[in-house]
This record gives C-alpha cells, structure tokens and sequence, in this order.
C-alpha cells in the first residue's frame, strides 16, 4: 500500500511547476477527458478500436480516451439529451421553425454521443471481468511504475518496473 507522501510526490515531481512535459501532458489528458464528454462523436474511430480489441487488456489500457472520460462523455451527453428533449417538447413558440430544427440536431448529437460512450464503456467493463488477473496486473503497474523518469525506490516499484518490461 502506498503512502499519501508517495502519490503526491509521483503527481508533483520535484521541479513540476517549470517542467513543459509534465504540464503539456497534463493539459493532454484534460483535453481528451473535456472533448470526449462534449464531443463523443469524434472518438467513434476509438470505441471501434476498443471494441475490435476486446479480449486484449493491454490494448484496452493504452486506449486513447481514460475511463473517466467516457464516464464523463456519458454523463454530459445524457444530461444533454434530457434537456434537448425537455426543451424541443415544450410547447412554446420557441420550439417552433429552426429551432426546432436545432433541438433534432442536438438530439441527434447526443443519441451518438451515449451510444459511444456506452460501447466504450461495455467493452471496458467486459473485458475487466474476463480478463481479471490481465487487469489486476496491469493496475498494479499502473499504481505502482516510478513516474516522471524517477528511479524506483521501492519494492513494489521495482516489480512494477519488471512487470512491464516482461510485457
């Protein structure tokens, strides 16, 4: 079990605050996790990738988009829908002509965004239950490889280290 002092210091490494890698990867992953929620329809390409890759945990774990983002992408999208629905069955002058025409798009926009973030999602959560000791052993790695170029100082994190150069 690792340490508060040891999660800090793999997220903010000595020297974080004026290292270019550590904030451009930083603004990467929220990048991603921000797009996939408001824009799920542009990661089709990667939930097909998840989906044809299955059985394949390693490929799963290196998935361009993290969990929380397709978590986030389905959450923002069913809101989304709910409120495009709400508004466009209104009977208001408002959702009437364009607008109305709007509404569909925004409908349409979010009915896509849900049924990505779900099959990314599904394919996730199914190949964690398949493959669990896949999955144990790359959380392990996960949690516990040095970060950031650090060396390892730890036993945990010099089996970790060992781990992914067997993989």
């Amino acid at each position: 079990m690792t340490s508060l002092r040891s999660k800090v210091r793999d997220e903010f490494p000595r020297g974080w605050w004026r290292s270019g890698v550590w904030w451009l990867a930083g603004l990467r992953e929220l990048g991603l996790n921000c797009l996939a929620a408001v824009a799920g329809w542009l990661f089709i390409r990667e939930a097909l990738h998840l989906v044809r890759g299955r059985d394949t945990p390693r490929q799963i774990a290196d998935g361009l988009v993290p969990v929380e983002g397709w978590t986030a992408g389905l959450l923002v999208s069913l809101a989304g829908l709910g409120s495009m629905v709400a508004l466009a069955t209104q009977d208001s002058a408002l959702a009437q002509g364009h607008l109305l025409a709007l509404f569909m798009v925004g409908i349409l926009w979010f009915l896509v965004d849900v049924v990505v973030s779900v099959t990314a999602l599904a394919v996730i959560a199914r190949s964690r239950i398949r493959h669990r000791e896949a999955w144990e052993e790359l959380d392990f790695i996960e949690a516990n490889l040095p970060k950031n170029g650090r060396p390892p100082e730890t036993v945990e994190e010099y089996r970790a280290q060992h781990l992914k150069a067997r993989r």
